[in-house]
C-alpha cells in the first residue's frame, strides 16, 4: 500500500504543477478582454486624471534617457561610438519599466490598449483621439521638464555635459525622413506587442523580463521611439547650435504617426482581426 502511495505521488504532483500552470496562462480570447476592458478603464477616466499620469510617464521614462547620456559619457572615447549606441540596450528599458509596472500613461503602451474597444464597437474614433491628444501633451510635457532638470543637475553632478545632450539627439535625427518613420512603425510595432505579452503573463518577474527584452530591443536597434525621442530631440535643440524647431516637430509628426501606425494598425487590428475570424470559425451559422 505504501509503495503504491509513493508511485501515486509524483503522478499527483505533476497533475498539480499543470493545474497551476493552466491556471497561470490565458487564453487568446482572455487576453484580448483583459486588453479591452484595460482599454475601457482608461476611457472611463477623467481628462485630467489621464493628463496628469502622462505628465508622470513623461517624467519617468526621462530615466531611461538620463542613463543613456550617462553610458555615453563615460565611454566616450574609450568606445567607438557605434558599440555605445547598441550598449544603450542595457540601460533603456529602465524607464519602460517604471512606466508600465508604475501604470501611468505612455502613448507607444495605450496606443494598442485603447485602439481595442474601438474596434469592438464600445467606444468611438473621437473619444480615441480626445484622450490620446492627453496623453501625448502629457508625454511630450513630460518630457521637456526632464530635459530642464536634468540639463541643470546633470552638468552639476559630473554625470553629462550638455555636449552630450547635444551629440544624443543629433544622433537620433541623423536619417532621412523616410527611415525614421519606418522606424518609428517598427517601435510602435514591438510596443503594441509588448502589451500584448504582459496582458498575458500573471507573473511580475516575467513581466519585468518581458519589457526588459521588448525595449531592449528597441534600444539596440535604435529604433524610433516618439517619447523618449521627444526628450532626446528636444535635449539637441536646446543644447545644440544646428537642431532647429523645424528639426524637432518634424521628428515628433513623423514618430508620433509611426508609433501609432505601428502599435495601432499592426497590432491592434490583426490581433483582432485573428480573434473574430477564429470566433466566426467556431460560431455555427
Amino acid at each position: 500500500m505504501e509503495n503504491e502511495n509513493t508511485s501515486q505521488a509524483p503522478h499527483q504532483k505533476k497533475l498539480q504543477e499543470k493545474a497551476k500552470e493552466a491556471k497561470n496562462s490565458k487564453s487568446y480570447s482572455d487576453i484580448l478582454s483583459t486588453i479591452i476592458h484595460e482599454g475601457e478603464s482608461m476611457f472611463a477616466l477623467q481628462n485630467k486624471t489621464v493628463f496628469w499620469s502622462a505628465i508622470l510617464a513623461g517624467l519617468e521614462i526621462g530615466f531611461s534617457y538620463l542613463l543613456i547620456c550617462a553610458l555615453y559619457f563615460f565611454w566616450k572615447g574609450t568606445l567607438i561610438d557605434a558599440t555605445i549606441f547598441k550598449l544603450f540596450s542595457i540601460v533603456y528599458p529602465v524607464g519602460f519599466i517604471m512606466v508600465i509596472v508604475g501604470k501611468s500613461a505612455l502613448f507607444t503602451e495605450q496606443t494598442s490598449i485603447l485602439v481595442l474597444p474601438v474596434l469592438n464597437d464600445q467606444r468611438s474614433i473621437w473619444q480615441l483621439l480626445r484622450i490620446w491628444v492627453d496623453v501625448i501633451l502629457g508625454n511630450i510635457i513630460g518630457g521637456m521638464i526632464f530635459v530642464f532638470f536634468i540639463g541643470f543637475l546633470a552638468p552639476e553632478m559630473s554625470l553629462f555635459t550638455h555636449q552630450v545632450m547635444a551629440d544624443i539627439g543629433k544622433h537620433v535625427l541623423n536619417y532621412s525622413s523616410a527611415v525614421i518613420f519606418l522606424s518609428a512603425v517598427t517601435a510602435g510595432w514591438l510596443m503594441g506587442l509588448l502589451t500584448w505579452l504582459v496582458s498575458s503573463i500573471v507573473n511580475s518577474i516575467t513581466r519585468v523580463m518581458i519589457i526588459f527584452m521588448i525595449t531592449a530591443i528597441i534600444g539596440f536597434g535604435g529604433f524610433h521611439h516618439s517619447i523618449v525621442g521627444n526628450i532626446e530631440v528636444f535635449g539637441a535643440l536646446l543644447f545644440s547650435d544646428t537642431v532647429t524647431v523645424l528639426d524637432y516637430f518634424r521628428f515628433l509628426a513623423l514618430a508620433l504617426l509611426g508609433n501609432g501606425i505601428g502599435g495601432a494598425i499592426v497590432v491592434a487590428l490583426f490581433k483582432y482581426r485573428v480573434f473574430q475570424s477564429n470566433y466566426t470559425e467556431r460560431t455555427p451559422s
